[in-house]
């Protein structure tokens, strides 16, 4: 089986667009929330893409193939043909193929292909599109599976009220004297990005740092907070005294909490706030970003433009 750093993407989703909206999307954006990379059409196709070359590097570049088993699907030529390059892959490796049967039965799928019957599959009847996600981050991300799984578990445990004088409350030792000096400008960055919502000296966030066991980690998990907390702040009017809750509910998000447990925050921010912050927190790229005019290649001046160009004296 491949290591992770072989493919870009964990798994590669083949459906009938049918299925898409009862069962596929949002299974595709739970694997997304949870860290894991899908190949799936809505995140990684663009206007004017050549469907069959990016089904092909889909294919060749995932390294599990979901197929969902639907009347849909049997009735379609690219799942089909989807499916052969994914048994293809298969072939002289590990368990690729994760079948989903969806509103189908074993006769049927054996009568479509005999080797996906043999095969133990997830049936979607009675099941929530979070909890296939689950199944299968379970087998093709169990690094993944094992952080929610321990979250889920300290989240069960009971919860024991103790007042606790102030006094007993300590900070954790000083572990780093000091920190190398590319990781003092990320923090720079971020403490300048959460300006207004999270507003310290730069004294703070370097003792706060300097404690962490891991300040690296740390720091990335901070930058993940800050960018998600400055693309909101960019696309959104905000009223004065906003921004602090906007912080406290990105914190919140990328820390696991709930909407029931962020209400305090949320409701000082406009009503679909919850949704497009966790958008913004639940992906690697921006989720709102901008159409970019790229300049053009140096083939495509016009002569006109290459011979100003050429005048230049780039010495001055």
């Amino acid at each position: 089986m491949e290591k992770l750093s072989e493919k870009p993407w964990d798994i590669f989703i083949s459906h009938a667009s049918e299925d898409k909206d009862t069962l596929v999307r949002p299974v595709a954006h739970a694997l997304s929330a949870f860290g894991a990379r899908v190949w799936y059409d809505e995140f990684t196709l663009d206007v004017g893409d050549s469907l069959s070359c990016s089904i092909d590097h889909g294919l060749s570049q995932s390294r599990f193939g979901l197929i969902v088993l639907s009347p849909s699907f049997f009735a379609k030529a690219w799942p089909e043909y989807e499916l052969r390059g994914l048994t293809a892959k298969e072939l002289g490796r590990e368990k690729v193929i994760l079948p989903i049967w969806h509103n189908v039965s074993r006769e049927e799928v054996l009568k479509y292909s005999p080797p996906l019957a043999d095969k133990m599959a997830l049936n979607s009847k009675d099941k929530e599109p979070v909890v296939i996600a689950l199944y299968i981050l379970d087998i093709i991300r169990p690094d993944l599976f094992s952080k929610l799984h321990k979250r889920a578990a300290y989240l069960a445990l009971p919860k024991v009220k103790k007042k606790v004088s102030i006094k007993k409350i300590v900070s954790a030792p000083i572990r780093h004297k000091e920190l190398p000096l590319d990781l003092i400008g990320r923090i720079r960055l971020i403490r300048a990005a959460l300006w207004g919502g999270c507003t310290h000296s730069m004294d703070y966030w370097l003792d706060g740092f300097k404690r962490d066991a891991h300040p690296s980690k740390e720091i990335s998990w901070w930058e993940h907070v800050a960018s998600a907390y400055v693309e909101y702040v960019k696309i959104t009017r905000l009223k004065r005294g906003q921004h602090e809750h906007v912080f406290n509910t990105v914190f919140g998000i990328c820390s696991g909490d709930s909407r029931r447990q962020l209400k305090k925050y949320l409701d000082h921010l406009p009503k679909d706030a919850y949704k497009v912050l966790s958008d913004i927190c639940g992906y690697r790229h921006p989720v709102y970003d901008i159409k970019e005019e790229f300049p053009r290649e140096m083939d495509e001046l016009s002569p006109e433009d290459t011979d100003a160009m050429s005048k230049i004296d780039i010495r001055k």
